[in-house]
């Protein structure tokens, strides 16, 4: 928890301002189809996007008539090329008009985690919300409010008007850094940005090292463009401490043990510099700090690197050899090794590789990791910022990641007595899940959710908000992975007595007698704003061009190489090998300690990450059959580790530490190393044996820098039951 002044935007948004086939749902299987046979209708066509914590952000057309969806695809989108991923082909069944989905204001009536509520009209929810909220402010102070939300909605109108209404009542900030702040935190040290090669532009690549992701199932537009560089002679190399479906489809899987990636990263510079592969003129020229890396390295040769990470030496130098010797070579990270505790040293130390062998200077070399700050420095951001009068009051910062410990101290001054939760499902998502769960079982806690089903979360609830699907919503969707700019216009009316995010924020500041102006925007007011700009990279990009085709690559240069001739964003203008103003000066590798006992008692290293075909994070995760298509969860087990304790495949095992249990089938695989197992994230706790998932056993660590989520640092044993 920290004191500092209110931002409009968490820390990606704040530093975007300083910076299979062609798809779609046959008309019969959407429902309340309108029949067109008899009669004329008038359809009408609009286009949207994903809206989705995903760096592809699909862009879609949905056909409708008389406000009902007959039609819904992907629209050309020159990335996304036509196709929709798995998990929303079939969206508008899956959530619009999912007969489970939340319509009506709902308020609870039985125990907190049992899900009972019965109807209530939007004026009694408002107003019994409103006074709720107003008697914590008098009472307590607006930092006894905390609102807490992600990316279930990265949609600009939808993820961020509410925060106005949060910085006016002086409510405690929430750290959204759960999910990219380390990885960004390291990138930055080393190159000032996070952007670099762009997505399309890796089919020049001839070296791609996808570098802790998984393209095929996370980032699945990516795949083709790496299959396109294949094709043409590119040796695509994973590194990766599971054996994932992209690592089975390359051309070498590298099998680090879970953490040690930055030891890697530094042992590969090592036998850089040994074997002279280093591009000499490009460090003289663009970097600093090449001596003290060399000496830096020394400790990280192959013998010391091989005993941290587990791999053979030859596979060490090897991989140096060919990546260093290779041209253009490509580094592709998204998120995967940023959740350890040596999170952001990791990234920091991978963003040098390319400045060491000069792979910058071609077109498809050098690092490929984000994109946000190119709308960050193109759109209108002042659209969505807090005005100066909130950006400058100072409320206390809590850390997402620690939700459990916050809600259960008891110390706190003042402590969190209404948590207002959207775009989030933080009882499945959030670390230390069963001291999330006990903090919302407070009877003296007010939550309050904005949902479209009664998720794990929405099940602790006082009162709970309809929602709108983004089929039913103007928004504005940027890209963190790519250089798409999409809008998102209503295709139809809110169903029900659903409402935007936006909309009932409006609401409760109206009924708390709120006058600023700046709490009552439109939605469409916001869009348009927001791309009211003369920078380069958006001409011929407006409201209008928008709304006919839905998605606009931004105007960037024909060849994007950001770094051929240095131009890093640093102090300095150059790549920082070194740096004396960050505590370590250069990236090391400083591994989590574990005491005797503990390693004794929980033995195995548990990884939780995203395995899962068809869930996107928590979201989809209770829909029947994309449940069945999915299939009941495993954990993947290493055979020497089974052998040792009697465990065959499908034995139904539980998997515990201090923190929690959890109830799951084994699955004997060479997918992990011995020593390690695997559980898929996503999963509702309340639809699992024993009602705990992934997260109960998952720590609230923080990582080294960026205050991210280390919730890979977890020690697990496992029995047969």
């Amino acid at each position: 928890m920290r004191s500092k002044k209110n931002k409009s935007i968490d820390r990606r948004e704040f530093l975007e301002i300083t910076g299979k086939s062609a798809v779609g749902i046959s008309l019969t299987s959407l429902p309340f189809l309108v029949s067109s046979c008899s009669e004329n209708i008038t359809t009408k066509t609009t286009h949207g996007a994903c809206y989705h914590d995903c760096p592809d952000r699909c862009s879609w057309k949905v056909t409708t008539a008389k406000n009902k969806v007959v039609a819904f695809e992907a629209s050309q989108n020159t990335y996304t090329a036509g196709k929709l991923c798995n998990k929303m082909v079939d969206f508008p069944n899956d959530v619009t008009y999912h007969p489970d989905r939340i319509l009506t204001p709902l308020k609870r009536t039985g125990l907190k985690g049992k899900g009972e509520f019965e109807k209530i009209s939007w004026d009694q929810a408002i107003s019994e919300v409103a006074s709720k909220l107003q008697s914590t402010i008098e009472e307590k102070g607006g930092e006894a409010i905390l609102p807490y939300s992600f990316g279930g909605n990265q949609g600009k109108v939808q993820s961020k008007a509410p925060n106005r209404f949060f910085a006016h009542i002086g409510a405690s900030q929430l750290e959204r850094t759960i999910c990219g702040d380390a990885a960004v935190a390291g990138v930055l040290a080393t190159n000032g940005q996070t952007t670099g090669v762009l997505p399309e532009d890796c089919v020049h690549s001839r070296y791609i090292i996808l570098w802790g992701t998984n393209p095929i199932r996370s980032n699945q537009h990516l795949w083709p463009f790496i299959q396109k560089a294949k094709n043409n002679g590119a040796t695509i190399v994973a590194v990766d401490p599971f054996r994932s479906e992209t690592s089975e489809n390359a051309d070498w899987h590298i099998q680090p043990y879970p953490g040690t990636d930055t030891a890697l990263a530094l042992g590969l510079m090592h036998v850089i510099l040994k074997e002279n592969l280093q591009d000499q003129e490009f460090i003289d020229q663009y970097t600093i700090g090449i001596e003290e890396l060399k000496e830096h390295v020394q400790k990280y040769d192959p013998d010391s690197v091989s005993q941290i990470t587990g791999l053979n030496e030859e596979t060490i130098i090897s991989l140096a050899k060919a990546y260093a010797q290779s041209s253009p070579s490509l580094i592709r990270v998204l998120i995967g090794m940023e959740h350890q505790v040596n999170g952001a040293s990791a990234f920091r130390a991978v963003a040098m590789l390319p400045a060491l062998t000069g792979a910058w200077r071609h077109f498809g070399g050098g690092l490929m990791h984000m994109t946000y700050e190119l709308f960050g420095a193109s759109l209108n951001w002042e659209s969505i910022n807090l005005p100066e009068e909130l950006a400058s009051k100072e409320t206390r910062s809590i850390n997402m990641i620690e939700l459990g410990k916050v809600l259960n101290r008891k110390d706190l001054n003042p402590r969190i007595d209404a948590l207002f939760v959207f775009n989030s499902n933080p009882a499945v998502t959030t670390p230390n899940q069963n001291l999330v769960l006990k903090g919302l079982e407070r009877e003296d806690l007010l939550t309050i959710v904005s949902e479209h089903f009664i998720t794990d979360t929405a099940r602790y609830a006082d009162y709970i908000f309809p929602a709108t699907s983004v089929l039913e919503n103007w928004d504005i969707l940027d890209s963190w992975g790519t250089p798409y700019i999409n809008i998102n216009e209503p295709a139809i009316e809110p169903l029900g007595e659903s409402k935007p995010n936006s909309e009932l924020f409006r609401l409760l500041a109206r009924e708390m007698g709120l006058t600023e102006s700046y709490l009552y925007e439109s939605d469409i007011d916001i869009v348009k704003k927001t791309l009211q700009s003369d920078h380069e990279y958006l001409k011929g990009i407006t409201f209008e061009s928008l709304r006919k085709s839905g998605g606009q690559r931004l105007n960037l240069p024909d060849k994007w190489m950001p770094h051929a001739k240095g131009n890093f964003k640093t102090k300095t203008g150059k790549c920082h090998f070194y740096d004396e103003d960050i505590e370590p000066s250069l990236p090391t590798y400083i591994p989590k300690g574990y005491s005797q006992a503990e390693i004794e008692k929980y033995p195995l290293h548990l990884l939780t990450i995203k395995t899962p075909k068809y869930l996107l994070n928590s979201s989809h995760a209770n829909i029947d059959h994309i449940l069945k298509k999915e299939g009941k969860p495993f954990l993947e087990v290493n055979p020497t580790d089974a052998f040792n304790r009697n465990i065959g495949d499908g034995d139904e095992l539980k998997v515990y530490n201090q923190r929690g249990s959890v109830y799951i089938a084994a699955r004997i695989s060479q997918k992990v190393t011995q020593g390690v197992v695997c559980m898929p994230q996503g999963f509702w706790p309340s639809m699992l044996k024993g009602g705990s998932s992934a997260n109960a056993l998952t720590d609230d660590l923080l990582t080294d820098r960026g205050r991210g989520a280390a919730i890979q640092e977890a020690k697990v044993e496992i029995v047969k039951v």
